[in-house]
């Protein structure tokens, strides 16, 4: 039987986010529809029922009131299986921060997911993907992935030099999931290589030849990197909720019209 952990990676320091430049929270500490925007996601893929554990990564200094949130926002329940690690430099430093963690479990996982805890939004439909993702291992990797809807051009020195067929190229997104030992072994091979430079965890597989199979992502599937995309993930999630308040409205009149 797979044993799976789940890692957030929610150690930056939001220097895009135009709070940041007010002295504000990072933006994986704002408040999205009442909770913190690491909680959102961390509730999401909880309800998967599937992990045993979750990591959340929070930037150095930050860890108390991490544990503060946890405390207040996370049921009892689950609360002591989120654990705590310190971000690093690089994104790939916080992934091999919250590895650490994971060596430190017994058993150590079998597979993990990780994920940008700014991606609060996890429609259920996206989340049925990522299960049927997570019991597939066919691949050491598997990533979500979108049509890129833009035109795309290739610049060097602000002069267009190239326009990009992008019937060939999609979008990425988190959550990324991998065969423990293959992220574990990658994550000490690049200690070695300080020059190395991932955006993702799994350009390290792609830069090692490990195969990466992708499947159906999510365009709600938001990463908040500007204050404007943390304003329409709110009314994403009141649209969601008015939805999920008219299911119910419609199931209580079919059910009151069956008993009359």
């Amino acid at each position: 039987m797979s044993t799976i952990d789940t890692v957030l990676l929610a150690g930056g320091l939001s220097r895009r986010f135009s709070n940041a430049a007010e002295g504000a929270l990072p933006k994986q500490f704002c408040s999205l529809d009442g909770q913190p925007v690491f909680i959102h996601s961390l509730k999401a893929l909880e309800s998967l029922h599937c992990f045993r554990a979750f990591v959340c990564v929070v930037p150095p200094g930050y860890e108390k009131l991490a544990t503060h949130l946890v405390e207040q926002h996370v049921p009892v329940i689950l609360r002591d299986r989120v654990h705590l690690a310190v971000g690093g430099e690089r994104r790939q430093d916080s992934s091999s921060n919250a590895l650490e963690v994971l060596e430190r479990f017994s058993p150590i996982p079998t597979r993990i997911l990780v994920h940008d805890a700014c991606r609060p939004f996890l429609s259920a439909d996206f989340l049925g993907r990522i299960k049927a993702s997570l019991d597939d291992r066919s691949y050491g990797a598997w990533i979500p992935v979108v049509p890129v809807v833009d035109t795309l051009k290739k610049i060097h020195n602000q002069t267009v030099v190239e326009t990009l067929d992008r019937n060939y190229v999609q979008s990425v997104q988190t959550p990324q999931i991998f065969e423990y030992e293959v992220i574990k072994c990658l994550n000490e091979k690049i200690k070695s290589r300080p020059s190395l430079s991932f955006s993702d965890d799994a350009s390290l597989c792609e830069y090692y030849g490990i195969p990466v199979g992708t499947f159906e992502g999510d365009p709600r599937n938001i990463k908040i990197t500007y204050d404007f995309d943390l304003e329409t993930l709110k009314r994403i999630v009141m649209t969601e909720l008015a939805h999920e308040v008219k299911l119910s409205s419609c199931e209580l009149e079919s059910a009151t019209t069956c008993t009359d």
